[in-house]
């Protein structure tokens, strides 16, 4: 991708990890400005390392996305908070708890989004949403009528009704170095605890193909006449269970063991982890690739794994030392940016005749200070060389009448 030739202001939820932060980085490096929230300390930094401004809106209030839109002058935002929501499948149970979040999240985002008056949003969303038995998924396919899916469509329908311009990007299972559910799922690996297996194909993407895909959308020059839904998926599918095997392989460990389903799991109610590892879920992207030149580095599973575990060795070789004392990046970024009303220069202050007449009379010359009486505390600063050693012999006395009271006992 050449550079962006028209440079944008852009704020990006859920940037300091994950999709998210490629989404940041790729962004910068082409050129825009970017603000993006960061919920603690370790993600400001990154972000800081970036050339980003970290932000710490409440993403459940309108009014506080809102204030940082006009503080950073926002032309455009990337939703990338649902990324938690389209991890591995392996983890899903515990982003779906979290569905009335989504909702409010989103909400919120499209409501400050309309009152700023941006002009484009690019919010991230999930394949497994269309329904099952369509084969590969084009856009405007029908969609799945679970209840599980309900917090997910409903977030969709708030940016399609939010009078906004730009995309929905639903994206295949994403995956990364810095993705959350990848790296508890190598974590898992390590520790050889037995993984939830699926046997049927699934469409997925490197975290760094789908921060491109949303760099184009939000750069694109055509006009959407609302919010429409695109598909960003790699070619190669794999099953959940060989995702497992290939992220072991990429880590050099043995194979990880699969859980078989008992007969207690079959009386339980279905979770939608288990919904989704019992889907095939492919997406078609031709219209991301031919209508955007949308090209993935990762089209093969392997290569997007090795990229994976390299930045994980990556991370594990570089001393905390040099870690925090980085070259802030942000603050040349910060320091550029331009406000539209400048601060006024303070007038100068009237002198009054008392004022004038008191300084252009002289000081009076300062009072020499007497010395300091004998003492025989510590020596003081103005000593002489007399007195000084006046004291060292009188120190050697006491030391000696010590020393003979010790003897004498």
């Amino acid at each position: 991708m050449a550079e962006a030739t028209n440079p944008l202001n852009i704020l990006v939820t859920g940037g300091a990890e994950g999709a998210g932060l490629a989404t940041t980085r790729l962004l910068l490096r082409r050129g825009h400005k970017v603000a993006a929230n960061a919920c603690n300390s370790e993600g400001a930094l990154a972000l800081r390392m970036a050339g980003a401004l970290p932000v710490f809106p409440d993403l459940s209030r309108a009014s506080a996305i809102l204030s940082v839109l006009q503080m950073f002058k926002a032309e455009a935002i990337v939703h990338a908070g649902p990324q938690f929501y389209g991890g591995a499948p392996h983890f899903s149970d515990a982003s779906a708890a979290r569905g009335d979040q989504l909702v409010d999240c989103t909400a919120a985002v499209s409501e400050a989004a309309k009152q700023h008056g941006v002009k484009r949003l690019v919010s991230l969303s999930f394949g497994y949403l269309y329904a099952a038995g369509q084969g590969a998924a084009k856009e405007g396919d029908r969609d799945a009528g679970d209840s599980d899916y309900e917090p997910m469509l409903d977030a969709e329908m708030l940016a399609r009704e939010s009078g906004l311009t730009g995309y929905i990007l639903r994206s295949a299972y994403i995956y990364g170095g810095n993705s959350a559910d990848t790296a508890a799922l190598a974590k898992s690996i390590k520790s050889s605890q037995r993984l939830p297996a699926g046997a049927l194909p699934a469409s997925w993407i490197h975290e760094d193909d789908l921060a491109t895909a949303i760099a184009l959308l939000i750069e694109a020059e055509e006009e959407t006449g609302g919010i429409e839904i695109i598909n960003a998926a790699a070619k190669a599918n794999a099953t959940p269970k060989d995702f497992c095997l290939a992220l072991g392989d990429a880590l050099g460990l043995h194979a990880p063991g699969f859980a078989s389903a008992g007969f207690l799991s079959m009386l339980r109610e279905r979770t939608l982890r288990d919904k989704l590892l019992e889907r095939e879920i492919l997406l078609d992207s031709t219209q991301i690739r031919e209508r955007f030149a949308w090209q993935p580095r990762h089209e093969r599973l392997e290569s997007g794994l090795d990229a994976t575990a390299l930045v994980w060795r990556m991370k594990e070789a570089v001393p905390a030392e040099a870690f925090y004392g980085y070259e802030d990046a942000a603050a040349a970024a910060i320091e550029s940016f331009a406000y539209d009303i400048a601060l006024p220069e303070p007038a100068p202050a009237e002198e009054s005749p008392a004022a004038a007449e008191a300084e252009a009379k002289p000081e009076p010359a300062a009072a020499q200070a007497s010395p300091p009486p004998p003492s025989d505390g510590p020596t003081p600063w103005n000593e002489d060389e007399a007195k000084r050693e006046e004291r060292r012999r009188r120190a050697l006395e006491r030391k000696a009448k010590r020393a003979a009271r010790s003897a004498g006992g």
